[in-house]
């Protein structure tokens, strides 16, 4: 079981912003300070710098109160993955603690600033560990738009409130078998492509002397716009895992909780990923973009007796 702590973008922009601002700042001042000095300026003249200093040291005691609590929700969620405790299926906590299990939707779109978030409560426990839930999920985005459904844990009580836990299952196996034509103006492509594991496996069958390219995208029913690229039509085949290498669990602040900070967490650019229904497409390269074919792979959740991570 792999254990990560979401990398909120907000915290770490907001923190490098007031550190810029506070060097510049302070290198203003020291420089006002000097020529007023050397000029032998009057004393209102230092009573004027006295109270700009004043108020300027207010404003930076509330911006730095403001990214104190900015950091709360991060803080929190680094000492319980730090705290917790992996065993088997299971993560033990340092402390008896309330939570709610349910699951967590996002949906971002690039005219808003932030995901569209729900957690739908299934129930309330209170206990000192909680069991990787063998349940689905799903991820399809790109830095700026895309939609998320994990199931989760959201702590209500203790030192660690308001901390969410996410869950990735690496067990599931992509269905689907199919050779695919693509037919262009230059001729055709055949791509083959099949379920294997947790991965969907392609090769590309490419005709004597043919010159057509496209590339192959990948998306989700629930947000068609995204369109990931996994491979195009120079490769000779392809590889691209639809669930995780080892069932990982992610901490992060609720507050915080958002399609792009997911995916940097998770070190992409964009991911589909999960189960359910995904469609594999067939496009022309930009700038046309022009969707030659599509078909429907699936990705099921399969449980056993006494599994484990």
């Amino acid at each position: 079981m792999r254990i990560v702590v979401m990398e909120v973008y907000e915290t770490r922009f907001l923190t490098q912003l007031i550190t810029a601002f506070l060097v510049l700042f302070v290198s203003v001042i020291i420089l006002i300070l000097l020529t007023l000095v050397s000029g032998g300026a009057s004393r209102e003249a230092f009573i004027g710098i006295s109270m700009y200093l004043i108020f300027a040291l207010i404003v930076i005691g509330l911006m730095l109160f403001c990214l104190k609590k900015m950091k709360e929700g991060p803080r929190k969620a680094t000492t319980l993955a730090r705290n917790c405790t992996p065993e088997g299926n299971r993560l033990t906590f340092p402390l008896e603690l309330e939570f709610e299990y349910g699951r967590v939707t996002l949906l971002s779109h690039p005219e808003k600033r932030r995901s569209a978030r729900n957690f739908q409560i299934l129930k309330r426990e209170r206990s000192s560990s909680i069991e990787f839930p063998p349940e689905e999920f799903k991820l399809s985005a790109v830095v700026g738009r895309g939609f998320a459904s994990f199931p989760a844990v959201r702590v209500l009580s203790g030192p660690y409130e308001r901390t969410v836990i996410l869950f990735m299952t690496s067990r599931g196996v992509v269905s689907g078998k199919r050779l695919l034509t693509a037919a262009l103006t230059e001729g055709h492509v055949d791509v083959e492509i099949e379920g294997r594991g947790g991965r969907l496996i392609g090769r590309f069958y490419t005709p004597p002397g043919g010159r057509g390219r496209f590339e192959m995208t990948m998306s989700a029913p629930e947000s068609p716009e995204v369109n990931v690229r996994i491979a195009d039509s120079s490769m000779q085949g392809f590889e691209y895992p639809l669930l995780p290498e080892e069932s990982t669990v992610i901490f992060c602040p609720y507050g915080n909780l958002d399609v792009d900070n997911i995916l940097r967490t998770l070190g992409r650019t964009g991911a589909v990923m999960g189960h359910g229904q995904f469609l594999v497409k067939l496009r022309s390269p930009k700038p046309r973009a022009r969707k030659i074919l599509e078909y429907p792979i699936e990705v099921r959740l399969e449980e056993e007796e006494n599994w484990e991570f």
